[in-house]
């Protein structure tokens, strides 16, 4: 289904760097291990430290499954003939993969009473939403990545315009929200960051409607 590429290597190299740092401060660690946040950036959930190698494996399959499928998705693809960029795709699974393993890496590292996990977290998200927009030009005609509406995979001109909008609103987007993140409390972040996601979403998806309207006019 493809050869072995260097994303391959640097996949599997991203997502055993979690256990490299567990395995030199697994003697520091607390017995319980902060976990989970709230939106409100308190700890809600602990885990303890035994079953930690447990908890990175679980987190890291959802990041090395979500590469693989980007991986091989233009094998998988019924729009077969759209010719999707297959770089593109893997860029993508692998920033889904550095999310994933940045986050086990918060997990794991020492924290002052300052440190604020769900603010990391909006940062996070924001800059691969950035990440995501800069791609969007690149992203051709297909049914399982991107803007994904009856009139957009029908049409490759409506595909075009709208991914090109999309990649500019996401890459702002992602940077406003980033900013927000570093300047919001937690909680009220929370609310913008969900209505900036929606936002996101909805400018591409209703430009590419308006779009349909006017091409069959």
């Amino acid at each position: 289904m493809g050869k072995f590429k260097f994303a391959d290597l640097l996949a599997v190299a991203i997502s055993v760097v979690p256990y490299i740092v567990w395995f030199i401060l697994r003697d520091s660690l607390p017995e319980k291990v902060p976990t989970h946040w709230g939106i409100d950036g308190e700890v809600n959930g602990w885990t303890d430290r035994d079953q930690l190698p447990l908890m990175l494996a679980l987190v890291t399959a959802v990041g090395l499954v979500t590469y693989i499928l980007l991986r091989f998705i233009k094998h998988l693809d019924p729009k077969r003939n759209a010719q999707l960029n297959e770089n593109t795709a893997i860029k993508i699974g692998i920033g889904a993969l550095v999310l994933i393993t940045g986050i086990n890496l918060l997990v794991l590292i020492p924290k002052g009473n300052g440190f604020d996990m769900t603010t990391i977290i909006f940062v996070m998200v924001s800059l691969l939403f950035t990440f995501l927009g800069n791609l969007m030009y690149n992203i051709k005609p297909n049914y399982f990545i991107g803007i994904r509406l009856p009139w957009t995979l029908e049409n490759e001109d409506n595909w075009k315009q709208t991914h090109r909008l999309a990649g500019i609103v996401w890459f702002v987007g992602g940077i406003i929200c980033t900013i927000l993140a570093l300047v919001l409390a937690p909680k009220m972040m929370f609310t913008v960051f969900i209505s900036a996601t929606i936002l996101l979403v909805a400018i591409p998806g209703v430009y590419s409607f308006m779009l349909f309207k006017q091409q069959r006019t």
